[in-house]
């Protein structure tokens, strides 16, 4: 039960409630590969890798068998669920009644999760038929005793333009970032004019349509890992990461005998991130 809503109790006329700031949707989700209706523990996801042909030498002659390589990545689903109790004596103390209130915080909360979830996806170990496959060293742009720079948006660019997974193959690139990592890029003196405004505009949140920085679309996060010595602001084409979802975020108000007949707000879902693909994650440690 939450022992703090006697700070909602009638002082003055007011029949709302304020949510204070706080991150209430997904950020990351809209980004990713969502492989909804998942019933069981987990989700297997085949891959296919690339092949070569073989030039033809002589006529009439058989026709080559090309192994294709096959492996596998697995969204493992867990649950989460939320709730408190609102009590009936409570709520005749308030002129509003805050189950309402209450869910929209739990539902915020799940949301919350889901980026938690997806984060940890890009930046940990993807399960696979041989076991947990860490993020390569290839994919992880070093601190270097500095912030989100230019010259690290730059690096980042290359690779994927290398891993042929790029706009030229159609993949939708994005890239997360705090608003420490703004900063930086807002004290960047190698910014181009258009570089820098590009920056202005995340600042603002009012990011013209179609208009990217460095190819990347943006995603402002808060939740972004920090591994100690760095946060790791992360890069990634939608391609490359799956988000699971066994159940969507389901809400319910009900009354608990148990608890003096209080209401109870209860939300829950179930999911599961996986990285796909290791060349479509960057993560890009940040001092």
């Amino acid at each position: 039960m939450s022992f703090q809503v006697t700070e909602a109790f009638v002082t003055q006329f007011s029949a709302n409630f304020y949510h204070l700031s706080q991150q209430s949707e997904s950020r990351f989700e809209s980004k990713v590969v969502v492989e909804s209706g998942i019933v069981g523990e987990s989700k297997k996801m085949n891959r296919i890798g690339a092949t070569a042909a073989q030039r033809k030498t002589t006529r009439h002659g058989d026709t080559p068998l090309i192994e294709t390589p096959h492996s596998t990545r697995y969204i493992d689903l867990d649950d989460y669920e939320w709730a408190d109790l609102v009590d009936e004596m409570d709520k005749k103390k308030m002129l509003a009644d805050p189950s309402s209130a209450y869910l929209k915080a739990g539902v915020a909360a799940m949301n919350r999760s889901k980026d938690d979830v997806i984060i940890a996806a890009m930046n940990g170990s993807a399960r696979s038929t041989s076991g947990g496959v860490a993020l390569p060293a290839a994919q992880k742009i070093a601190h270097g005793s500095a912030g989100l720079t230019k010259a690290k948006l730059i690096t980042a660019r290359k690779n994927f333009r290398t891993n042929e997974c790029d706009g030229e193959n159609g993949e939708e690139l994005n890239i997360a970032y705090t608003s420490e990592q703004l900063e930086d890029l807002l004290n960047d003196t190698t910014l181009t004019d258009t570089q820098y405004n590009t920056v202005m505009s995340m600042m603002s949140g009012d990011i013209p349509k179609g208009q990217k920085l460095f190819g990347f679309g943006v995603v402002p996060s808060e939740r972004i890992t920090n591994n100690g010595t760095s946060d790791l602001a992360l890069a990634w084409a939608k391609s490359g990461v799956a988000l699971g979802i066994g159940a969507e975020i389901t809400t319910r108000l009900t009354e608990r005998a148990d608890k003096s007949y209080a209401m109870q707000p209860y939300a829950c879902m179930s999911l599961g991130a996986v990285r796909i693909e290791d060349a479509k994650v960057m993560q890009i440690a940040c001092n």
